[in-house]
């Protein structure tokens, strides 16, 4: 099975709000990373409940690739997410890049980057301090 399968079947799954079938795609020491989770989730326990946590807080979820290249070790794609979360009025919508691992038929690395730029809180303030003059 191509790396191309696993990330569809996940966008898929994902995309339906399935926990089910998303945690099913995932080895039992998997790796998943979403920055809009905060942490790096490690085996499928944590993995759902970082699933759950996103599903308990949005309305709607959906990741869109529009190309990928793999070799035989890993696939990088990007696209974009769509999320509306419970509590603001309007969606949101960020580009995205992903990595993607699998063996023996599951999923063992899973890693979103996204750009929450525009989204950040003015009080996050600077990544980095300026240098002392």
């Amino acid at each position: 099975m191509s790396l191309k399968t696993y990330l569809d079947a996940y966008r898929e799954a994902f995309n339906a709000r399935k926990l089910d079938e998303t945690l099913a795609l995932f080895a039992d020491h998997a790796l998943f990373e979403l920055p809009l989770l905060g942490q790096r989730l490690f085996g499928r326990n944590e993995i759902a409940q970082g699933l759950k946590r996103i599903f308990d807080l949005t309305e709607s979820a959906r990741f869109e690739f529009s190309d990928a290249a793999e070799s035989d070790r890993l696939l990088i794609a990007e696209g974009k997410l769509q999320a509306k979360l419970k509590r603001d009025a309007a969606p949101v919508e960020m580009t995205a890049a992903v990595t993607l691992d699998a063996k023996d038929g599951k999923i063992t690395r899973l890693s979103f980057y996204l750009d929450a730029r525009p989204y950040r809180l003015w009080t996050d303030g600077p990544i980095f301090a300026p240098a002392a003059q």
